[in-house]
């Protein structure tokens, strides 16, 4: 990597800022930045990564353009001198980076967020994040299906399909995209939707990262739920609740209501020196009405226990009694963070019952390791809604999205953790209800291939299409699409 980046910095001149912004300063507009990799602070003056595993490096810096027409202009130099870039949106993403090492392309300044004269549609900057849009959606009484962390950006979330706790009730954060405008792979800006370019939007729609830089998105605006006032219900359980609590997880596989989202952490309290369950249960309705479908949380016995009915902007950070700070610790910066995940059609009990033993061991083995199991349960009744083939998204049918979690801040637990936590993520692979390993793409750690990410079906003509759109294979560093696979169109 190091030599890569002296080659680099070698063949375009930029030992310093001056030789950078010599090759893209007379093409931009005066609101963008450039910025030297030689600076001590480079990275202090990019968006913040949540995490630092397998992160990119930035050996020819980095720029901050201001405007599409300063992205055109970085895509076409950068091309014209053999430059990889890598464009950085929200800064949430969790793959493996660690094999790029070129330009950043820092979105950051993209963080508008408007709403039409009629109230109905929302057009948003590519870096805008969740947060930007809690308070405003609140105060016009409306809703997107969102996801759970803040700090998220809204349109890379969208490209990876989009999914959160309004996801059965709602569908996808992707099946409210309207239109993009997005710079491609050949520096051209143009605009995508159902009517312009529509087969740049189906792939857009689920393998968005493979095809352009989404500088702006339309979003259509459904009402709000319920006047905006959610149920929502936190549980802690004792280690020894486990068996009976993926029991009652397993028997929501044909009966989960698309009103209500559970997602269900176990961490190791490493005060008290024990595992600890922890629920949260958020229903999209009266009070009165979510009661009935919580009694099986009941029915377990809390050791604490809180149901309240909450305005929705305050949803994110109630959660779990707040046990994980503002934001429950998902937008804290620079972490070491080195995730496994898998999608699932079905709860399997005993998988889950005999991993969770294991992991009780691991923590108890390893007490550094601050990793926690993390399971997102929602009905699918939102997405299975919209057909299949309207979008590159693949996984529709998924029931619950399972992470394998690992906090820790010593990177010499690597090791132990991707042995741990790989054989995890297989054992549910074979349990899942899939035929292979299947991964929501935005949770996706960059080892798991194509057929994960994107769904044997979907792949022929997504490769056709990125030989249309990219065949460079400029936008290829995140989950690439293949240009070829096994069967063509």
């Amino acid at each position: 990597m190091v030599a890569f980046s002296a080659i680099l910095q070698t063949a375009l001149g930029l030992s310093a800022a001056k030789d950078l912004t010599s090759l893209f300063g007379p093409y931009l507009s005066p609101q963008a930045e450039i910025l030297s990799g030689n600076d001590t602070d480079f990275y202090a003056q990019l968006q913040q990564r949540w995490t630092d595993y397998k992160a990119p490096s930035y050996g020819a810096g980095a720029i901050k353009p201001a405007t599409a027409k300063d992205v055109q202009n970085i895509v076409k130099i950068a091309n014209a001198n053999s430059i990889p870039f890598f464009v950085t949106g929200g800064g949430h993403g969790i793959s493996d980076y660690h094999n790029f090492d070129g330009l950043s392309i820092d979105m950051g300044k993209f963080n508008t967020v408007e709403r039409n004269a009629a109230g109905d549609r929302l057009t948003i900057g590519g870096a805008v994040k969740i947060h930007q849009l809690t308070k405003p959606l609140a105060e016009w009484g409306k809703e997107l299906p969102l996801g759970s962390c803040a700090c998220v950006g809204v349109v890379g979330a969208t490209l990876g399909g989009g999914i959160g706790s309004l996801h059965g009730l709602r569908g996808l954060l992707v099946d409210y995209l309207e239109e993009v405008e997005v710079v491609t792979a050949s520096g051209d800006l143009i605009k995508a939707s159902e009517t312009e370019h529509k087969d740049l939007f189906w792939a857009l729609r689920g393998a968005g990262s493979n095809y352009g830089i989404v500088t702006s998105a339309t979003y259509r605006l459904p009402e709000v739920t319920n006047k905006g006032v959610y149920v929502n219900a936190d549980y802690v359980y004792p280690v020894s609740a486990n068996q009976s609590f993926f029991e009652v997880l397993e028997q929501f596989d044909n009966t989960l209501p698309p009103r209500l989202a559970i997602t269900g952490a176990s961490f190791f309290d490493r005060v008290n020196n024990k595992p600890v369950i922890a629920v949260n249960a958020v229903f999209f309705g009266p009070l009165e009405e979510a009661l009935p479908h919580l009694q099986p949380f009941e029915s377990l016995q809390p050791e604490m226990k809180n149901v309240s009915s909450i305005p929705a902007e305050q949803m994110m950070d109630a959660a779990f009694f707040s046990f994980f700070g503002m934001d429950n610790g998902a937008c804290t910066p620079n972490q070491h963070i080195n995730i496994y995940t898998v999608a699932l059609r079905q709860i399997h009990a005993p998988t889950f019952q005999s991993f969770y033993s294991k992991l009780v061991d691991f923590w108890n083995a390893n007490p550094t390791y601050q990793g926690r199991l993390l399971i997102q349960r929602y009905s699918n009744e939102g997405p299975m809604a919209v057909p299949d083939d309207a979008t590159a998204y693949a996984y529709r049918d998924v029931k619950t999205y399972m992470n394998i979690e690992g906090f820790y801040a010593d990177s010499g637990l690597d090791d132990a953790v991707n042995e741990f936590a790989t054989l995890g993520r297989q054992e549910f692979a074979e349990t899942s209800g899939f035929d292979q390993l299947a991964v929501y793409s935005n949770y996706a750690r960059g080892d798991e291939g194509p057929v994960a990410w994107y769904g044997e079906r979907k792949l022929p003509k997504l490769s056709a299409l990125k030989r249309k759109w990219d065949p460079e294979q400029r936008f290829s560093v995140n989950n690439p699409v293949p240009l070829h696979w096994r069967t063509e169109l």
